[in-house]
């Protein structure tokens, strides 16, 4: 069972009082008018003058009016009261969403830096043959990378935030650039296949593309196992240029797929989650995709696993 937070307590407890206070109030008013009219009625007859008023109706007519005047103040009190709770829970996801995001952050920024560390300390304390020490250096490159990737997605939202990112379209061979991203990049893990159709062009922001496919792609390697298949295909439709990322990991709940894009998403909690990231990838490919006149959608990769699809307007 999920655990609602002490303050949306407190105003659960702080609406039931006011509903029940004007419950008890509203029953006092039809009790006062009930007498009043009672004693109307009394003092008509001690008075022995000839009854003018239909106290009935009048009653009737005041208990009318009471019950449609409570009955819009409970409706306008409802509509308030749903409205606040609507307004604290984005307030809170939100800054639940930022607290992950700030404990991610945290974890990717320091990870790298202690594997680059731990790296160098070997090659200055050890005596390794050329092999090894390529080999170390290598993987403090690629760490390198993984740290410049990251910092440069948080400076893309800060720029997009701000509405300060400055786009530079030119015209692109995005099957080139596919293919030597990809080849380029550090996924021993994973048995990678290229479907890539030739000189498929776009008029893209290097930056921006660069930032589709990367994030795409590591998405894939990190959300499936290691030694499954990703599949990478660019091809030609009537309009656009197709470029998907297929994998065979655990895919997507529906109830996520609408919100796997807003920024700082992730499932789950940051201090159980297994895989790194910061919930800012695919925020920044949805975005750098629509700016473009694009559309990405995610769907199932049967048997399993999730596909994401990119309709990238096409140069021709």
């Amino acid at each position: 069972m999920k655990k609602q937070p002490a303050s949306l307590i407190v105003f659960y407890v702080l609406v039931l009082y006011i509903f029940l206070q004007f419950s008890w109030w509203a029953y006092l008013i039809f009790n006062l008018n009930v007498e009043i009219v009672d004693l109307q009625k009394e003092l008509q007859q001690i008075k022995n003058v000839d009854a003018t008023l239909d106290f009935d109706t009048l009653l009737r007519n005041k208990l009318l009016m009471i019950t449609g005047e409570g009955a819009v103040f409970l409706l306008l009190l409802f509509i308030g009261f749903r409205q606040v709770k609507k307004s604290f829970l984005r307030e809170f996801a939100a800054a639940k969403q930022q607290k992950n995001f700030l404990l991610s952050v945290t974890h990717e920024l320091n990870s790298p830096l202690a594997s680059i560390k731990l790296y160098l300390q070997t090659l200055a304390k050890r005596q390794l043959t050329t092999d090894k020490q390529k080999q170390l250096i290598n993987r403090a490159l690629k760490d390198v990378e993984r740290q410049s990737n990251l910092i440069n997605n948080i400076l893309a939202a800060a720029k997009l935030e701000d509405s300060s990112y400055a786009f530079y379209p030119q015209k692109t061979d995005l099957s080139a650039r596919v293919r030597e991203l990809i080849e380029s990049h550090p996924q021993q893990t994973h048995e990678v296949s290229l479907e890539i159709e030739d000189e498929v062009s776009v008029l893209a922001d290097h930056g921006a593309l660069d930032s589709v496919i990367i994030n795409l792609f590591e998405n894939a390697l990190k959300y499936s196992e290691a030694g499954t298949k990703v599949c990478v295909i660019v091809k030609r439709s009537p309009d656009f240029a197709v470029f998907q990322v297929a994998d065979l990991g655990a895919g997507i709940e529906q109830e996520h797929r609408d919100k796997i894009f807003e920024k700082f998403f992730r499932t789950g909690d940051e201090n159980t989650r297994k895989t790194r990231g910061t919930g800012l990838g695919l925020f920044l490919v949805k975005f750098f995709i629509e700016a473009a006149g694009g559309k990405i959608t995610v769907g199932s990769n049967a048997p399993q696993g999730t596909v994401f699809t990119v309709n990238w307007p096409l140069l021709r």
